[in-house]
């Protein structure tokens, strides 16, 4: 098993995770941890702390970033920039609140970052 799947097995069953100082803390509910997943977690600690960490610094990168808004490469679509994933979503311009619009525009006359 991966350290990614593994950390979205426990994700689902309410196991929280947290990387500290190359220790992994782990919050379970009584019982949810068994005796394949303690060794799946001993076994990928190392892969784990460096997952932990990489979506630590994603999410602090998204963070600074806050929310962006532009035009699209495809006309009448506006592109959201997702703080929490640091993904891009587009979105039909029409379904658009106009202050969403707006900001796109200042954007796009700026040629930079709105």
């Amino acid at each position: 098993m991966s350290a990614r799947t593994l950390l979205e097995e426990l994700r689902r069953r309410d196991v929280h995770l947290e990387a500290e100082g190359g220790r992994l803390h782990v919050d379970a509910p009584a019982g949810v941890i068994t005796g394949e997943l303690w060794d799946a977690l001993i076994k990928n600690k190392p892969r784990l702390l460096r997952l932990l960490e990489w979506e630590r610094r994603k999410l602090e990168e998204a963070d600074q970033r806050g929310l962006l808004i532009r035009w699209s490469e495809y006309p009448t679509w506006i592109k959201l920039h997702d703080s929490l994933t640091g993904e891009w979503h587009e979105v039909r311009a029409d379904e658009c609140l106009p202050g969403i619009i707006e900001t796109a525009n200042r954007h796009r006359r700026k040629g930079g970052a709105a």
